[in-house]
């Protein structure tokens, strides 16, 4: 490919060149009618050159080969290098071994007497394909394997085809329904669609009005079927409600969902108990104020005043910090309440000092010092037990 693109290339040089040259086009015309004849003056004009001068042309080499010996060294391997295979083959001929050569063109072994081509056939293809673009291979397997047959044959009848006959089929088609395609339009010219959404199932629905105005429509269920199923997930959903409350599908009567709700209530309040101890403490102080301030004391009556403000805490993981920052050695939540050798919360000034002295059921800052934080402290339960209401008691 190479070799044919250089090739190409020389003959369009040489043209340009000589087209600068033309001074007419009769000339030009001339030139490209008789150009194998033009060549072949020129090579014989070289070659009786040649002859006329020869030994002067001899004598001219031998003295620039003298004048330029590393030039003639480099022209020499160039040229051995482009002619290796030539040299070889001459060589192999002066030791009488036999040469097996192929044709350049069907790559057969050639006969004897023959050096390029095995027949006139063979050598009339490849005066035609060598001159085209591309490879000398790909045009031997394009003649080998007959392509031009499709290109001449198979083509033009392809294009037939999608050019004549598909046109036309699809042609018919469209003159067949372009009657149906106008009395569609004509129809939904005076017919309007219009749609929207059901309220509860959501789906939407189209209805056909010959009003240019819309008519407003709502409807809760775009059909019967979306209906029913709604009225059945309502159902189930009622009866898994039911299960996660109580137990049962239906809904049980009064008392006994108090008395269930009791049972929840109470095994909620134990296990949370056992997980977390700040809120066993609040229980705890909670049931002492009502105990220490009356049973009929209500948040009513304390002005909506929470067990935490009453404490001075946030909430009771704080109390429960405070008390494990004051817990004797032996001290855990284990052995809190444990009765003889358990620890217990104790107040510092015993409540009934607040009780005698202030009015603690109605005084809320009176409530806050008696039951604050800063009066708690843990104490062995035996200690609690002596201590009792003293105010000024020492441990012994």
């Amino acid at each position: 490919m190479v070799k044919n693109l250089l090739k190409y290339y020389k003959v369009v040089m040489k043209e340009n060149i000589i087209e600068k040259e033309w001074k007419s086009p009769a000339s030009k015309k001339y030139y490209f009618n008789n150009k194998e004849k033009i060549l072949k003056g020129q090579k014989k004009a070289k070659r009786d050159y040649y002859y006329r001068n020869r030994e002067k042309i001899i004598a001219d080499k031998k003295i620039y080969k003298a004048n330029n010996p590393e030039k003639v060294k480099k022209w020499r391997r160039t040229w051995y290098n482009k002619n290796k295979e030539e040299i070889a083959l001459k060589a192999k001929l002066k030791r009488g071994t036999p040469i097996i050569r192929e044709c350049l063109w069907c790559l057969d072994t050639l006969p004897e007497g023959r050096t390029k081509f095995c027949s006139s056939r063979c050598h009339d293809q490849h005066k035609v394909y060598n001159k085209r673009l591309g490879p000398i291979w790909m045009w031997r397997l394009y003649s080998k394997y007959k392509i031009y047959r499709f290109f001449y044959n198979y083509l033009p009848k392809v294009k037939s085809i999608f050019v004549k006959k598909i046109p036309k089929f699809f042609k018919k088609i469209f003159l067949k329904f372009k009657k149906k395609l106008e009395k569609l339009k004509t129809w939904l010219n005076r017919h309007h669609m219009y749609c929207y959404k059901a309220k509860v199932c959501g789906h939407w629905m189209f209805y056909i009005s010959e009003a240019k105005k819309r008519t407003e429509r709502t409807r809760d269920f775009c059909s019967t079927k979306c209906k029913k199923l709604n009225a059945q997930q309502i159902l189930e959903n009622k009866k898994q409600r039911n299960l996660a409350a109580w137990g049962t599908e239906h809904r049980p009567d009064e008392e006994t969902r108090r008395l269930i709700q009791n049972k929840k209530h109470a095994e909620w309040d134990k296990q949370k108990k056992i997980d977390d101890p700040g809120h066993k403490l609040i229980r705890r102080t909670r049931l002492r104020m009502k105990k220490v301030l009356g049973r009929g004391f209500t948040r009513r009556q304390r002005g909506e005043v929470s067990v935490y403000e009453q404490l001075g805490v946030e909430n009771g993981a704080e109390l429960r910090a405070h008390l494990e920052s004051k817990w004797q050695p032996g001290m855990t939540w284990e052995n809190y309440g444990l009765q003889p050798h358990g620890w217990v919360i104790d107040h510092i000034i015993p409540l009934k000092y607040f009780k005698d002295n202030f009015d603690l059921v109605n005084d809320l800052e009176v409530q806050k010092k008696a039951f604050g934080i800063q009066n708690l402290q843990p104490l062995w339960w035996l200690e609690n037990a002596k201590k009792s209401a003293k105010l000024n008691y020492e441990s012994k």
